[in-house]
């Protein structure tokens, strides 16, 4: 009873995630959704017709899974695929809101634009992201980005330079 239930069951639809030509179908399907989500239409319309049809019939005859077992799994690329570039359509659109933001109010200050992270001391990739928001920023307003501030030091008349940040765990950038 137990072997006619497990051999029953549908095998586990792992689309061979590995093999080259899911790859490819994974690719296309991913860049036709976001000429869709850019609102290229005809572009997203042309690359499903013209490649990822012919990918797609590649990929089926060389899966070893039966047509319907295909068709979810197809089925199931789309949907991630779809909700992926929902999800980056949504992030993009909040970082370059956030972005304006912070554009403008360094605008009406009408000194440098500082961008107000905690940053960690160790945490590497979140230094480097508050000074890729930081170029994001000068580069809005057009203006040169400098991610240290400096300033001569007192009594050196000129010939030292100090360089500041706010404070150990927060990152200031300032732009001249």
């Amino acid at each position: 009873m137990l072997a006619a239930a497990a051999t029953s069951a549908p095998p586990a639809l792992t689309p061979a995630s590995s093999t080259p030509a899911w790859r490819a179908v994974e690719n296309a399907v991913r860049e036709a959704c976001v000429l869709r989500a850019e609102g290229r239409e005809a572009e997203a319309t042309a690359l499903l017709r013209d490649a990822v049809q012919p990918l797609i019939a590649t990929w089926a005859r060389t899966s070893g899974l039966t047509t319907p077992e295909c068709q979810q799994a197809l089925r199931e690329l789309f949907v991630r695929v779809q909700e992926q570039v929902a999800t980056a359509v949504v992030c993009k659109r909040l970082v370059l809101r956030s972005t304006e933001v912070q554009a403008r109010l360094g605008r009406t200050t009408g000194g440098a634009v500082q961008v107000h992270r905690r940053v960690p001391i160790g945490d590497i990739p979140g230094m480097l992201d508050a000074l890729d928001e930081g170029e994001r920023i000068a580069a809005l307003q057009g203006r040169e980005f400098s991610s240290v501030t400096e300033t001569p030091t007192a009594g050196s008349a000129g010939m030292g330079r100090k360089r500041s940040a706010s404070n150990n765990n927060q990152l200031a950038v300032q732009i001249p």
